[in-house]
C-alpha cells in the first residue's frame, strides 16, 4: 500500500491532510479524495497516472496544462464568474517545476477538488444533451490555442487507424 502522505507531501498543497479515501470508480486511473482538516481550505483529488496506457507522463502532462491554462484565461478575460468550478487547476510539486510527481514506481497528480460537482455513471437523454454543450464550449475554447499539443498515446485519435483494427 502507497504512503498517500508522503506523496501528497511532493505537492505544494494548502491545508493540512485529515484523510484520504477512494473517490468514484475510474477505468483508467484510480482516484482518491484528499480531505484537508481545515474548512478554510480546500481539498484535492489525488490521482496516480496510469503509465501503461499513458507512456509519455510528460506530454500527457503539458497538454492538459497547456489547456486549462488557456481555458483559465479565457474565462478570467470574459470576466467569468466560479472559474474554479470551470477548469481544473493542477497543484504543481513543490520545487514548482511539475505536475506531478514519480515516485520510483508510479506517477502521481494532484487536482483541486470541485465540490458540489456530479459524477454520472450511466447517461440519460439530459445528461447527454449537457455533456455535448459541454463538449461544443469546450471546444469553441480551444479554437485559438496556439500551443503545440502533442499525442500522448499514439493514434487514439487516428480514425483510419481505428478502422484498420476492425
Amino acid at each position: 500500500m502507497k504512503d498517500f502522505n508522503e506523496i501528497i507531501s511532493k505537492f505544494a498543497i494548502v491545508g493540512t491532510v485529515a484523510e484520504v479515501k477512494p473517490l468514484g470508480n475510474g477505468l483508467i486511473n484510480d482516484t482518491y479524495i484528499v480531505k484537508t482538516a481545515d474548512d478554510a481550505t480546500p481539498d484535492y483529488v489525488l490521482q496516480p497516472i496510469n503509465h501503461h496506457i499513458f507512456t509519455d507522463v510528460d506530454t500527457l502532462q503539458h497538454n492538459i496544462e497547456a489547456v486549462t491554462t488557456h481555458i483559465r484565461r479565457k474565462l478570467e478575460e470574459t470576466g467569468a464568474d466560479d472559474i474554479d468550478r470551470k477548469v481544473l487547476t493542477f497543484v504543481k510539486t513543490t520545487d514548482g517545476t511539475k505536475t506531478y510527481y514519480f515516485d520510483g514506481d508510479s506517477y502521481w497528480r494532484v487536482m483541486v477538488f470541485i465540490p458540489r460537482a456530479h459524477t454520472f455513471e450511466a447517461v440519460n437523454p439530459e445528461s447527454s444533451r449537457n455533456a455535448g454543450k459541454a463538449f461544443g464550449n469546450f471546444q469553441a475554447m480551444l479554437v485559438d490555442l496556439d500551443e503545440d499539443l502533442k499525442e500522448s498515446i499514439p493514434d487514439f485519435h487516428n480514425m483510419e487507424f481505428r478502422i484498420k483494427q476492425l
